[in-house]
């Protein structure tokens, strides 16, 4: 596999030559656990209603159905997020290391997409496994995946930061705040939950750190930000994902207005889990594979929603990823080597 980095000059991409290397984890012990009885989902392969559609009956907690919004949470009492090129531990690590570049799961997966499209040649993801509502829909990966990536690259004392550039971006969606205050809800009891709301956060002494997965590969040193764990797990980590509905996803700024839109179903082309899987799958799923395999993740846990209300979970590992996208996990871990490679090169030249 070769390609052009410039004019008359071409590079071997070798992968296995290349080690990908775990350093360590800043605080395993602080990493959450799932509450209300959803570490039940890790178990179970696939989708979980949270109230059971036929008989009414809830499967887990009630109190995690209705989703507080943004008004009613103290966000300024969770751990603010730091940037590559800001964190202090991340920068002086790569300069023990003698590294030159280091970069986040945040920062660097969009890029690490482009550069995936190219040495797949656009493959698109196999979706042979969803039903026959979507034989004849789009396979390929979405228009906004394809969109182009920009990322700023910061100098400080012998160490590059990769950052996302947030230039054109105005503020953060709906579906970005809420993912952080839901991620909040789905590790804490009701009662310590209670504690974030605008009310009661006068309550809240302390902000806990955040915790971090650190990785080598070439001349990088990767950060990754942990979200959850479970012992009994091949990797004990996992990522929270928290998807809001197509209709909110398609109309952002009107998402209040398209909260009648819900699901109702395991199977079909709208208003079921399957859509949000197929969405996923096209939009997502490549992302998210390079972001647990930087964490050393096993999966990630989805919680479905329409900002209003909860409807059901769902723990897709990083197996059933790598079928998706790659057909299997050797050609996965030959695809995300290669794009680092190709990555390092473009930064180097």
């Amino acid at each position: 596999m070769t390609h052009p980095l410039q004019s008359g000059k071409w590079y071997r991409i070798v992968p296995e030559a290349y080690e990908f290397k775990q350093t360590g984890t800043s605080h395993m012990s602080r990493v959450p656990s799932l509450a209300h009885g959803l570490e039940r989902v890790l178990f179970n392969p696939g989708v979980h209603y949270l109230q059971d559609p036929n008989s009414g009956v809830y499967n887990f907690y009630p109190y995690i159905r209705n989703i507080t919004q943004p008004d009613e949470f103290d966000y300024d009492k969770l751990t603010p997020y730091i940037t590559s090129s800001k964190d202090s531990a991340l920068m002086g690590y790569a300069r023990k290391l003698k590294k030159r570049f280091v970069g986040s799961t945040s920062s660097m997966t969009h890029v690490l997409s482009h550069l995936y499209f190219l040495v797949s040649a656009n493959k698109g993801p196999d979706l042979s496994s969803l039903s026959m509502a979507f034989e004849s829909m789009p396979e390929r990966f979405t228009r906004g995946m394809r969109y182009p990536a920009s990322i700023a690259l910061r100098y400080h004392d012998g160490v590059y930061g990769i950052d996302a550039d947030k230039s054109f971006d105005v503020k953060d969606s709906i579906l970005s705040v809420l993912g952080k205050s839901m991620e909040k809800l789905l590790t804490s009891t009701p009662n310590e939950f209670e504690r974030y709301k605008k009310e009661n956060s006068w309550k809240v002494n302390t902000i806990s750190e955040e915790n971090y997965h650190y990785s080598e590969f070439d001349e990088f040193v990767l950060r990754s930000q942990l979200d959850c764990r479970d012992d009994r797990l091949p990797r004990r980590t996992f990522d929270l994902k928290t998807r809001g509905t197509l209709a909110v996803r398609m109309d952002i700024n009107n998402y209040e207005k398209n909260r009648g839109y819900q699901i109702l179903s395991q199977k079909g082309r709208l208003e079921s889990f399957e859509r949000e899987y197929y969405d996923m799958a096209r939009s997502a799923f490549l992302k998210y594979n390079f972001q647990v395999r930087i964490g050393n993740m096993d999966g990630i846990f989805v919680a479905y929603h329409n900002t209003a209300r909860m409807f059901g979970f769902q723990y897709i590992s990083r197996g059933e990823m790598d079928r998706v996208i790659y057909g299997n996990e050797p050609t996965g871990n030959k695809a995300f080597r290669s794009v680092l490679i190709l990555l390092g090169k473009i930064l180097r030249s």
